[in-house]
């Protein structure tokens, strides 16, 4: 019997000595991986099987089917000649071969839509290295190749695709429509199976011997990955079974166990997260997701929800470890021996991860891989926290996103205290839900149908009255007296906390209160290198949050302190901003019970602050009616609508009091009615037509940016991060000492060194030398760029400073 062709081909190589692995045990290598895969996840299967409606086994075969030509593009003299010896070795020197470019996950996706049908599938597969190039010139090999020898690789792609349908069970070459999971699977089967090769240079083999024999490995490789892995209990009990349910949390034994689109509405610190655990661990339960995959805003939410859930992550998932996603968390788990922790878009392929939500977007974006990350929150729960924080460029790549969880039959869940219905609705209809109640709290689900279920919640959290005052300020600064207040407040012991728009003001707010005391005055934000930012985020969470001693304090911050922190203070006071961040805000006050007997035996109030007490600063509302488009200065550059942040002025200086929850709805509803109130200046609705036409074309560039089959950026490159927000371009900025080493020590080379020193900078701020090897500047402290307690600063502030 005559030996196959395909024997006659490498598929991987040692580059320490002369040992190969023929090409098709390289193949059922990764078959054999993506099978074990589908065996232990129902997930995967189930949700393949609803989306092209065949049964699970006809799926099966046919996804295999498929990631068994993944490679296809091996088999050709171009590929084999990138080990010209190994060619010869194994195909005689008869031919001579010319040294070219190839890219054989393209060519093999070409030759089988030239020789067979054109199939969205073979494409997923053939891009398993990080993207099909739609822009490549398909050419034969160069002039003078022997025609006998392209016609052998043409012969060997045939008998291997024959091969293929008798291996599988299939009388002809499947015509499905595109599997939304295959491309994912493949790639990750692709590199796991690559770390099972055993080098079989064998060409007399059995095939499906050698198969049964690769079983096991791929087995224990996919296991020691830490993707295989079984929930061990589920529900709120089961998780937090120190506590006992409240307000929504009690709302869960009413829930569909059903794939869909979950809405939260509840008020902060009313145990959102906790709601979102307990719910996604009963789907996990009913084999509806393989893990759970956490977005937020920013890279401290991310933070401080993965320091708080751990102990929940080892009761569903013992064997497994939370993974955490985002441009510096190679930082902060600098272990990099895990497969799951090697990069970012790996994280998502565990039973439990946390990620800051550009990490999320990335998975619709022209970037290499893109497909890995969609394919980790597709099998897993989605869940996305304050979504009601971005802006309507984010928008468009979220609704991209919900929109891949339905088509990939998944779930998701989205988190707020504060949504505008329009929002709310806009989410909705990514799963063709609608919003039926202006009940708060609420919880809305939307099955992959369509239909759309409300529950709302009897106990309601308990009543929580704030005081609200307004402080008049044109340069919504605090002037000399309300700097006095302050700092009076902070030395009888009060915690008190100054939420700024910007850094700048944040800056200056700081060092002119630092001229004015002796007691410390601590300032937070984002304009830190990575390890001092880190540092100071934990010394905030320490000194101002759930346990600290509250023995008084001032803190100066933006909006990293907004949501997700536990952060509790007595008295915070806040620059405009529209009034679902303040009430986010708001969520950081008089956050915990601290009365003489509380059961946590948590430090108590100072008696100086007898109510919580939130204080905006504002400009002179007839300021504003006269200078709409200057008034609100930087409030209004970083939140752009000009009407909301009147209306919430107005709405703040009609309310001395707010009473949470029942104000949420009121409140945001009002504030973002869609037409214009009699009241109201005409300038106004003017100003607001300018903005929704702005809004609406940032809107369809994200939805075109995620449409472009352009060549992708390298998923490394931090630029592939801007992608995932609109506005001006930042720089990765490495800071250096006089003598040209790393701020905070060690080796630049290092990634994990060069981190630690890196801060994030718009282009207009980032100075220094280009360094094109790692994408970044490197900036010299004193003579490129001004760094101190201040973090990074400009002359600007010095100019203020000075004035002042």
């Amino acid at each position: 019997m005559t030996t196959p062709l395909y024997y006659q081909y490498w598929g991987k190589a040692s580059k320490e000595d002369n040992s190969y692995h023929l090409l098709p045990y390289h193949c059922l290598d990764v078959v054999a991986v993506a099978d074990i895969w589908l065996q232990r996840s129902s997930v995967l299967l189930n949700q393949i099987s609803q989306q092209i409606n065949l049964s699970k086994e006809e799926c099966k075969s046919i996804v295999l089917f498929f990631v068994a030509l993944h490679d296809l593009g091996k088999f050709d003299a171009r590929f084999q000649n990138f080990v010209p010896k190994l060619r010869i070795k194994l195909q005689g020197d008869d031919y001579e071969v010319d040294n070219e470019k190839y890219s054989h996950g393209s060519y093999g996706y070409y030759y089988f839509s030239e020789e067979y049908v054109d199939s969205d599938n073979m494409k997923a597969v053939a891009g398993h290295h990080g993207f099909y190039d739609e822009s490549i010139r398909f050419m034969a090999p160069d002039a003078g190749a022997d025609e006998e020898l392209i016609e052998m690789d043409k012969q060997a792609r045939r008998e291997w695709i024959e091969f293929c349908l008798d291996w599988f069970n299939l009388d002809e070459i499947p015509q499905v429509e595109n599997v939304t999971m295959l491309a994912g699977l493949c790639s990750v089967s692709d590199w796991v199976g690559s770390s099972i090769t055993n080098f079989t240079q064998d060409p007399n083999l059995d095939l499906k011997k050698y198969y049964q024999e690769t079983l096991p490995r791929a087995q224990q490789a996919l296991e020691e990955t830490g993707m295989l892995t079984a929930i061990q209990g589920a529900g709120f009990d089961y998780l937090f079974s120190h506590y006992l349910p409240r307000g929504i949390q009690c709302v869960l034994p009413k829930l569909p166990i059903e794939t869909g689109l979950t809405i939260v509405e509840s008020d902060t610190g009313s145990g959102k997260t906790e709601f979102a655990l307990a719910y996604a661990s009963f789907l996990i339960e009913k084999g509806l997701a393989d893990g759970i995959v956490f977005g937020l805003p920013t890279q401290a939410t991310a933070n401080g929800l993965f320091d708080r859930i751990g102990d929940a992550a080892n009761k569903l998932f013992p064997d497994n470890t939370v993974t955490l996603a985002h441009s510096k968390s190679k930082y902060l788990i600098p272990d990099e021996n895990g497969f799951l922790h090697q990069s970012s878009k790996r994280a998502f392929l565990g039973s439990m991860s946390v990620a800051t939500v550009d990490q999320i977007l990335m998975g619709v974006l022209g970037i290499k891989h893109q497909f890995v990350r969609s394919f980790g929150t597709r099998k897993s729960i989605l869940i996305l926290d304050e979504i009601h924080s971005f802006n309507a460029y984010m928008y468009g790549l979220i609704e991209k996103v919900l929109k891949g969880q339905h088509e990939a039959y998944s779930s998701v869940i989205l988190l707020s205290a504060t949504l505008p219905n329009q929002l709310k609705q806009q989410l909705l209809d990514s799963y063709q839900g609608e919003a039926l109640s202006d009940a708060y709290p609420l919880i809305t689900h939307v099955n992959l149908s369509g239909k759309t279920t409300e529950f709302k919640v009897q106990q309601k959290s308990e009543e929580k009255v704030i005081q609200n005052k307004v402080w008049i300020s044109s340069s919504q600064l605090p002037n000399e007296e309300q700097c006095q207040q302050l700092i009076d407040w902070a030395e009888s012991g009060a915690m008190v906390g100054v939420i700024c728009n910007t850094v700048h003001d944040a800056q200056l707010i700081y060092a002119q209160l630092s001229q004015k005391t002796d007691i410390d005055i601590d300032l937070f934000h984002a304009r830190y290198t990575t390890q001092d930012r880190r540092d100071r985020e934990n010394y905030v969470v320490n000194k101002y949050g759930k346990n600290a001693p509250r023995k008084g304090g001032l803190l100066i911050a933006t909006q990293v302190i907004e949501q997700s922190l536990d952060l509790d203070f007595d008295v915070l006071v806040s620059q405009i901003a529209p009034i679902e961040f303040l009430m986010q805000r708001m969520g950081r006050l008089w956050r915990h019970n601290r009365s003489l007997d509380n059961a946590e035996n948590l430090a108590t109030r100072t008696t100086t602050i007898k109510h919580a007490l939130f204080i905006t600063l504002c400009p002179d509302i007839k300021d504003v009616e006269q200078h709409f488009q200057t008034a609100y200065a930087g409030s209004a550059y970083v939140y752009k609508n000009i009407r909301v942040l009147y209306r919430t002025q107005k709405y703040l200086e009609s309310n001395k009091q707010l009473s949470f929850p029942d104000c949420y709805r009121i409140a945001i509803n009002h504030i973002h009615y869609e037409e214009s109130y009699s009241e109201e200046p005409d300038e106004l609705a003017e100003i607001m037509a300018k903005y929704n036409d702005e809004q609406e074309g940032v809107y369809y560039s994200a939805k075109m940016i995620s449409n472009q089959h352009s060549r992708p950026l390298n998923d490394v490159d931090p630029r592939s991060a801007l992608l995932t927000r609109d506005g001006e371009m930042s720089q990765a900025v490495v800071l250096l000492n006089s003598e040209g080493g790393l701020l905070h020590g060690g080796d630049y080379q290092e990634q994990q060194d060069r981190e630690k020193s890196t801060v994030s900078l718009s282009n207009k701020q980032a100075k220094g030398k280009k360094d094109t090897d790692y994408f970044c500047l490197k900036a010299i402290i004193g003579s490129d760029i001004l760094y101190n307690e201040l973090g990074v600063f400009d002359e600007k502030l010095q100019q203020d400073l000075e004035h002042d």
